[in-house]
């Protein structure tokens, strides 16, 4: 990528110091349009969605088939959640070091999901699972999930919000296909067919879709966009009354000494806790109180559903009332939802009930992720937005330990209420703790009233 293709090419900068890239078209870079890049990722996304809620879907038949008790199985997802939760952050820094193409971390995660799957599917050996599926398999999503977030982040820096919920959702409804699959017709005598084929296709979508992915020059800026006016123009950007962008940037250290990237690092332990509890109940529930395809497949499609559609409708709303107070919002919900489990619990997991509050629960902890997207952007400034998003997203990994294991609890004592409790409450804490986030703001900076005309 040169400036030779176009003699316009030519930096400016914003009110705030910002600076952006303008005068190359998409269609220049990448000779098509760069909704490719919106499409690529998407993909990439519904690819991999299958590791978390699929094994849920999976796991009374790995258990029955393999001799493995509960905590096993729970054991098996646990360290896959672990796993990438880390990998996300390498997935970022590869991102930042490679030049234009994409297909190294997309080819290794590739490969990596291949050989998760296919290990589940031939192995009944703990070990040898946690090694595969768990490792492998953990760290490869990660890469493939780090690098989608940040390809869209890039290549729609003024609509990343709707952009990065539109990519992310596809890690929660993506699922469902395999969902209905895996909990009508996955059994012992078909469970190697079914994960081979699946591990195939898992491969053959990422793979492609790395091949063809690319990342935009530094600070690209689309050019039918006047990047000076989408800054400070209300009717340009919406968005603009409640979420002001940084006044300059904040590289991690930095955001680290601010007290804020903490504070999103533990609504994410907490967010995460509350959905690896909701994932891992439905399935541990499922197979000890040996409930119906039927119901299990509603609740945990009901929750992968809504877990990818609340991502898409919190991002418009957080453009009204502000990132900071959707996030809130959606803790509050998912905090609650925790509750109305227990309530379903208490009535014999009574369907309709787990299935309403089962989508409450995944509309209220998968909004979480994209809008913290835009909320590092926001606070830490446009260069650093994908390691300080990293090191936020990797509070994903204590969260799920924490999550699983109440979920364990509930498992094992089925008249146990104080793990919802605690699940409800992680849920009520996170909304509360967004009350004292506030933005890094080391100098006050008033919007001018009018711009002058140079700068229109």
């Amino acid at each position: 990528m040169t400036d030779s293709h176009d003699t316009t090419v030519r930096e400016v900068r914003d009110f705030y110091g910002r600076r952006y890239r303008v005068g190359e078209s998409d269609r220049i870079l990448l000779g098509r349009s760069r909704s490719w890049m919106l499409g690529l990722p998407w993909a990439a996304m519904l690819a991999i969605s299958l590791f978390q809620y699929g094994y849920g879907v999976s796991l009374p038949t790995l258990v029955e088939d393999n001799g493995w008790s509960v905590w096993q199985a729970f054991g098996v997802l646990g360290l896959w959640v672990v796993l990438q939760a880390v990998g996300s952050p390498l997935g970022g820094w590869l991102y930042q070091r490679l030049r234009v193409r994409l297909a190294v971390p997309m080819l290794i995660g590739a490969a990596c999901c291949l050989i998760a799957l296919v290990t589940l599917a031939h192995s009944g050996d703990l070990v040898i699972v946690l090694l595969g599926y768990s490792v492998l398999g953990g760290l490869g999503a990660g890469l493939v999930y780090m690098t989608c977030i940040a390809t869209v982040t890039e290549w729609f820096p003024e609509r990343l919000a709707s952009r990065v919920a539109m990519v992310g959702a596809a890690f929660g409804y993506g699922a469902i296909p395999f969902v209905v699959v895996a909990g009508y017709g996955l059994d012992p005598a078909n469970r190697t067919a079914v994960l081979d084929a699946t591990a195939v296709v898992v491969f053959g979508v990422v793979a492609v879709c790395g091949l063809l992915m690319r990342k935009p020059p530094r600070n690209w800026w689309p050019e039918q966009i006047d990047p000076q006016r989408w800054a400070v123009d209300r009717r340009l950007n919406r968005s603009i009354p409640h979420n002001r962008p940084a006044t300059r940037p904040y590289p991690p250290l930095a955001a680290l000494r601010s007290g804020m990237l903490p504070m999103m690092f533990v609504v994410v332990v907490l967010t995460a806790a509350m959905a690896l509890f909701d994932i891992a109940y439905l399935a541990g529930t499922a197979y000890t109180l040996n409930l119906p395809a039927t119901t299990l497949v509603a609740a945990m499609g009901a929750l992968a559903a809504s877990n990818g559609i609340g991502r898409a409708v919190t991002s418009s709303l957080a453009d009204r009332i502000g990132r900071r107070g959707t996030l809130g919002l959606s803790l509050l919900v998912g905090g609650a939802a925790q509750f109305g489990l227990l309530a379903a619990a208490a009535n014999d997991n009574h369907p309709a009930a787990l299935v309403c509050f089962a989508a409450l629960a995944g509309a209220g902890t998968g909004a979480g992720y994209s809008l913290l997207v835009s909320l590092v952007r926001d606070w830490f400034g446009d260069d650093a937005t994908v390691p300080n998003y990293g090191i936020v997203y990797s509070g994903k990994a204590v969260g799920a330990v924490t999550g699983i294991v109440l979920a364990g609890l509930v498992v094992t004592s089925p008249d146990s209420v104080v793990p919802f409790v605690v699940a409800g409450c992680l849920g009520l804490l996170g909304a509360a703790l967004t009350r004292w986030m506030r933005q890094p703001r080391p100098a006050l900076v008033r919007l001018p009233s009018t711009l002058p005309a140079d700068r229109l």
